[in-house]
């Protein structure tokens, strides 16, 4: 009886060597959504552009678990010292470690007309990338620039490096994303006003 089972126990192995019939789609682990270990972190923005930023947030990829975002800012000063700065919102989600394959998408609320009668646009950054931080994690910064660019960085308190929030980021700053008018969400959350 032992070899009868033995016997039927190899032949249906052979069965799982069949390769997969021409219908038959392969699975690729890059496909399936990434979850990634997350810490809250404060939140703080700054903004150099000179419109009134009224909520920003980010999302990671789909499935990763990485979100959140802040609230309101006021433009720039005239001389183009930045607003914002001062008050940290709770929380952001981000991994302890920095992932250089790591993207988010960034949406941000914009009124440029600040005519106290229309509420704005909704703008969208997509393959932000955040620069390289250390252990010492001091937050979450979006950064807004003129030309609707946006920066997110996590402070580690190195002075003078790409994640000090007291430097302006270069023009040329590979981390420096530019938006645009993001049509799916003003469709969603708008009466069909027209575009600034």
């Amino acid at each position: 009886m032992i070899h009868i089972v033995a016997v039927a126990a190899v032949l249906g192995l052979g069965a799982c060597d069949k390769h997969p019939g021409p219908t038959a789609q392969p699975l690729h682990l890059s496909d399936l959504p990434r979850h990634v270990d997350t810490i809250g972190a404060s939140t703080q923005t700054l903004n150099y552009s000179p419109w009134y930023i009224h909520e920003w947030g980010f999302q990671g990829p789909d499935g990763s678990g990485l979100q959140g975002g802040g609230p309101n800012v006021m433009p720039a000063d005239a001389d183009g010292k930045p607003s914002g700065g001062g008050a940290q919102t709770c929380c952001s989600d981000i991994p302890p470690v920095w992932q250089p394959d790591l993207t988010l998408t960034v949406r941000w609320l914009v009124d440029k007309k600040q005519n106290g009668k229309t509420p704005g646009y909704w703008y969208k950054a997509e393959n932000v990338r955040i620069p390289k931080y250390g252990r010492d994690m001091g937050g979450l910064w979006a950064v807004f620039l003129p030309g609707d660019r946006i920066r997110i960085m996590v402070a580690d308190g190195q002075k003078g490096d790409a994640n000090d929030p007291d430097i302006r980021p270069a023009d040329n700053d590979p981390y420096v994303v530019q938006g645009k008018v993001d049509q799916e969400w003003n469709r969603l959350y708008r009466d069909g006003a027209s575009t600034q």
